[in-house]
């Protein structure tokens, strides 16, 4: 009647099977962070490539944005110009200019951009400057132009001039100017050189500008991209110096879209994709950036073509199995441990429950045969308590035995009809001369017939009355009684001890389960008597239990069907014992 307390003792050979699990463990632990630690660092070089690969197309972007812009310019200065020169034809100078820029708008009107064209102007000159008329003008750009600044324009890029048509092209106010100027000039009559222009806002044709590059040729080569356009490869983000979006490439793209990675997994939105690099274009573009990053479909299915596959999930894998086993191997050493307490412990019960009475039979023995009592009566008491110590023998023998067939499913039944009462008071009057510091109170119902086996109804009245013996006071009266319910009969046998707490009271019947008061008082006892209990009135179709009794102590009540009321005492008929029962049968 316990429950068990741990062991502080390993079982052979648990440490050095901890110890190679745990080496085991530290070995996967390491496996797994040096795959993670590769996969980190092939993101880290795939991610240099992908830069390299971006810093690529940007140059590339810039460059053919450049010229395809300056190529936009020139010809809306030609066609500007030819709507002048047939103005100039037909005497028409109001208008000139006028024709002027709507041949220049009408050119740019291919790309969307007409609206580009903010100004346009005529420079004359005149006795000691120059004489700038036009719409759209800035005080600053007009001064400029009435000083003659336009005639020494050529410079480093982004100014230009295109020598076939005599057209000058460079940002109005400087490098940085979001203004582009536009000027050719003119021979006139009387060889006067009269100049034309107009002012291009440049970053109104500088998104038309990038998508004409975008859905033209691609800007990576074959190699990289393997056959794929921009669209599939690429992701452009023009930007004002402010940080205002201008154009987007692909429109769909997220700009802090989550990147992924076909050999790490998702990575959380950063301030730049991964892959990615940021910087102002050159030429006619400046001041304005770009930000390009070739896009997450290369990086897994281009970039990384001929690497080797990430190992990571698997190994994740392999270490969660390594991680289990050795959850399971630490459970079955704490079982393995647990038997080895339990196998000492049920040894030491035992070797106690048996030293006793041999010591007692030895003891009476050899007075007997050393003939040193020679009172009839010490010889008498002598022969008694070997007898006495004798049935203590059998029964403990036998209630291991009963175990032992549990324990292998071995155990056989020979049910017969027995009366009840008659066998709980035979079993009360040879177990009382046993516990010698116990009363015992029996009340029976004669008459009770039940088909049980014999032997093993004597088995099951014997542990309770020992349990109740051991873990009840000394001095105190077990109780024993009887009653038939329904068609069941109930035995129950109580002692005046502590009780069973109600969570105890289900464990107790498991074998070796000692509750800690008994065993810190070193009650002796083997741990099995209750768990043989439940296993014979198991096999019976019957139930057992613990309850508290009525003004203190323990009641256990045992159950067994089929029973029944033969009549008074001495009229019940013989009927020839059964057949043995397989264990289980009902």
């Amino acid at each position: 009647m316990s429950l068990p307390r741990r062991s502080s003792r390993l079982a052979p050979g648990s440490a050095f099977l901890i110890g190679l699990l745990l080496l085991m463990l530290g070995l996967f632990a390491v496996l797994g962070y040096q795959a993670l630690d590769a996969a980190r660092a092939e993101a880290r070089s795939t991610d240099r490539t992908l830069r390299a690969y971006a810093d690529v197309a940007r140059e590339e972007l810039s460059r053919r944005g450049d010229e395809v812009l300056a190529d936009w310019l020139v010809d809306a200065a030609v066609q500007a110009g030819r709507a002048l020169a047939a103005a100039e034809a037909r005497g028409d100078d109001a208008r000139a200019l006028a024709d002027y820029a709507a041949g220049a708008r009408a050119a740019l009107a291919a790309c969307r951009c007409a609206d580009a064209v903010t100004a346009v102007f005529r420079v004359d000159p005149v006795q000691g400057g120059h004489r700038v008329s036009g719409e759209g003008l800035t005080p600053a750009l007009r001064a400029r132009l009435e000083r003659g600044a336009w005639l020494p324009m050529v410079g480093p890029p982004p100014a230009r001039i295109r020598n076939a048509d005599t057209v000058m092209i460079t940002p109005a106010g400087g490098a940085a100017s979001r203004e582009i100027l536009v000027f050719q000039t003119r021979a006139v009559q009387g060889g006067r050189v009269r100049g034309y222009g107009m002012v291009v806002d440049g970053w109104r044709v500088a998104a038309p500008a990038v998508r004409e590059v975008l859905n033209g040729s691609p800007l990576l080569s074959n190699t990289v991209r393997r056959g794929l356009d921009n669209r599939q490869t690429v992701a452009v983000v023009v930007t004002a110096p402010a940080g205002e979006e201008l154009y987007r490439f692909p429109a769909a793209a997220s700009r802090d879209a989550a990147w992924v990675d076909a050999k790490v997994g998702s990575i959380g939105p950063e301030a730049m994709p991964r892959g990615a690099v940021s910087g102002g274009l050159g030429g006619l573009l400046v001041p304005l950036n770009a930000r390009v990053s070739v896009r997450p479909e290369l990086a897994a299915e281009r970039v990384g073509e001929g690497m080797p596959e990430s190992r990571q999930p698997l190994l994740l894998v392999v270490f969660g199995l390594a991680l289990a086993l050795f959850c399971v191997a630490v459970v079955q050493l704490r079982r393995q441990q647990e038997l080895v307490r339990l196998r000492d412990d049920f040894v030491s019960g035992v070797s106690h429950e048996l030293r006793t009475p041999l010591a007692q039979i030895r003891l009476f023995a050899d007075l007997l045969e050393s003939g040193r009592l020679g009172d009839s009566g010490q010889r008498a008491r002598s022969v008694r308590i070997i007898n006495e110590e004798s049935r203590r023998l059998t029964y403990l023998v036998e209630n291991i035995l009963h175990f032992s067939r549990g324990q292998r499913d071995a155990s056989r039944l020979s049910p017969q009809p027995v009366e009840v009462g008659a066998l709980v008071t035979e079993v009360v009057d040879a177990f009382a001369p046993l516990a010698r510091d116990v009363e015992f109170a029996t009340r029976v119902e004669p008459g009770v017939v039940a088909r049980v086996d014999r032997d093993a109804l004597r088995q099951v009245l014997l542990n309770l009355l020992d349990n109740a013996a051991k873990y009840g006071p000394r001095g105190q009266t077990v109780q024993v009684g009887m009653a038939v319910v329904g068609f069941a009969v109930r035995i129950w046998v109580r002692d005046s001890g502590p009780g069973v707490p109600p969570e105890d009271r289900v464990r107790i019947s498991q074998a070796y389960r000692r509750l800690d008061r008994e065993a810190d008082a070193a009650v002796g006892g083997s741990g099995i008597g209750l768990a043989v209990v439940r296993d014979l009135v198991d096999l019976h179709g019957g139930r057992a239990w613990v309850e508290d009794a009525p003004g203190g102590g323990a009641r256990f009540v045992v159950e067994l069907p089929g029973a029944t009321y033969a009549g008074p005492p001495g009229e019940e008929d013989v009927v020839p014992a059964a057949a043995p029962v397989e264990a289980g049968a009902r």
